[in-house]
């Protein structure tokens, strides 16, 4: 019988997801999934790719032990849903074991990889966003449609598989958890300081910030410390107009990140930490203290990840003094960070049938939903939108911000990219030792320098 608790799950959201690690702001590396992700409106009018049929596979009775690493390990209830489903299908499977393997977000990318060099890869593997391109690209995932139906590929946003498809269409993965990074604010500090509407633009943010700024508060806190910096600081850019990157006309990645529009998204977020409306204090502050300065009511906004809705709604001393609301704009428009995370059947995995039975029990038989339902964030399916879940005021502006989504480059060496340079460089420029122009003069030489060997 499928698990179809989506209404019972709402209600675990607010109880059990306050310890999330989440799809990046807790613990995590967003990894972030294609560069121009998905929208939940737009994207259902589209057909999903096309997979070769694969038939369902019948069980050997060879005793079958699959692995399966998952990014988690930390949350009771999120864990209870994986476990649930894996005792589920070991009782209908007797001749297939399958085991978890708990690994965290912080380090999760270079466990994998340690496992992929090493040769001891799980037959199964969730990965953060992008982190599945370079995967792709040196043969470390299998083809996911020799292993489950197009019947289950046919549920899926088609855009959730940019990041997981070849040059020549294949795919080689799953969308896991899908996300939106969003606006919640605090109304109350809102009515304290004057203010009547939460900023749509990048001027009105101006404007609030100096009427937040005259009560004695930060009108906006965002992450800058550790890996999580550019989850928060790439929809400023995307927002401005720019990007990380582009093919150029040989199809090489080449930086795009010194031209106007870079310039005028580092130099806005600069200005917000220059005019007292963001506390330069940001690049000692992960997410986890952001939220405390948001619950503290020191922050009156923050940029968060929606499976925070939970967590603050298990809060009772917050009841009633926060909301959310829709992200502002920029010269170049609306721009969030969403995105799924993904899964796949490794290449190494002696037990590809077996495997792919796994995922196709695990997302037919209600489990998936029920897992986003319970993380605090959705399923990267064609329906989600009508679910009853998603008709939840506090999370709609998430939901229909979707549209605006953007991931991270599909470029294997953006990850690289990120931690050694990308991160570091915004932490410079806060701290005030390099300029906006620095800062992206810099960014497109880190970049083209890194890529170089590939082009």
């Amino acid at each position: 019988m499928k698990r179809k608790t989506l209404t019972a799950m709402i209600l675990m959201t607010a109880m059990c997801v306050g310890l999330l690690s989440g799809c990046s702001g807790g613990n995590k590396q967003s990894d972030t999934p294609q560069e121009t992700p998905a929208a939940t409106t737009a994207a259902t009018e589209t057909e999903a790719p096309e997979a070769t049929e694969a038939a369902p596979a019948e069980d050997s009775g060879e005793q079958v032990t699959l692995t399966f690493q998952y990014i988690g390990g930390t949350v009771p209830a999120q864990d209870a849903v994986i476990n649930d489903a894996i005792k589920a299908f070991n009782e209908q499977h007797p001749n297939i074991t399958v085991e978890p393997i708990y690994i965290d977000w912080g380090n999760g990318h270079s466990q994998f990889m340690n496992a992929v060099m090493a040769g001891t890869a799980p037959d199964i593997a969730m990965l953060g966003g992008t982190w599945c391109v370079e995967f792709v690209e040196n043969g470390s995932l299998a083809p996911i449609t020799d292993y489950v139906s197009q019947e289950l590929m046919d549920t899926f946003i088609p855009a959730g598989f940019d990041v997981m498809t070849d040059g020549d269409g294949k795919i080689y993965g799953l969308p896991w958890d899908g996300c939106t990074w969003d606006v919640i604010y605090r109304t109350d500090l809102f009515e304290e300081a004057g203010i009547e509407a939460v900023p749509t633009t990048w001027e009105e943010v101006l404007e609030a910030g100096e009427k937040m700024k005259a009560i004695g508060k930060s009108l906006l806190t965002v992450a800058c410390a550790g890996w999580e910096v550019d989850d928060y600081y790439l929809p400023f850019l995307w927002q401005a107009g720019g990007d990380i990157c582009a093919r150029d006309e040989s199809g090489n990645w080449v930086s795009t990140m010194n031209t106007p529009e870079s310039l005028e998204a580092a130099k806005f977020y600069m200005q917000l930490i220059d005019e007292g409306y963001m506390p330069a204090e940001i690049t000692g502050m992960d997410f986890e203290a952001v939220l405390n300065s948001f619950t503290e009511g020191e922050t009156a906004m923050m940029v968060a990840g929606m499976w925070n809705i939970g967590t603050l709604q298990g809060m009772s001393e917050m009841d009633g003094k926060w909301a959310t609301a829709p992200g502002w704009a920029g010269p170049g428009g609306n721009a969030v960070l969403s995105y799924p995370n993904t899964v796949h059947i490794t290449e190494q995995s002696k037990h590809k049938e077996e495997a792919g039975q796994f995922l196709e029990f695990f997302y037919k038989e209600g489990y998936y939903e029920d897992y986003c339902v319970t993380s605090g964030v959705f399923p990267f399916t064609n329906d989600f939108a009508d679910s009853e879940y998603a008709q939840d005021p506090m999370l709609k502006p998430f939901i229909e911000d979707a549209k605006y989504g953007h991931n991270r480059p599909a470029t294997s060496k953006y990850e690289e990219f990120r931690q050694l340079y990308l991160c570091p460089g915004v932490q410079s420029m806060v701290a005030g030792e390099i300029t906006p122009e620095e800062f992206c003069a810099q960014m497109e030489q880190n970049f083209n320098e890194l890529h170089a060997a590939e082009n």
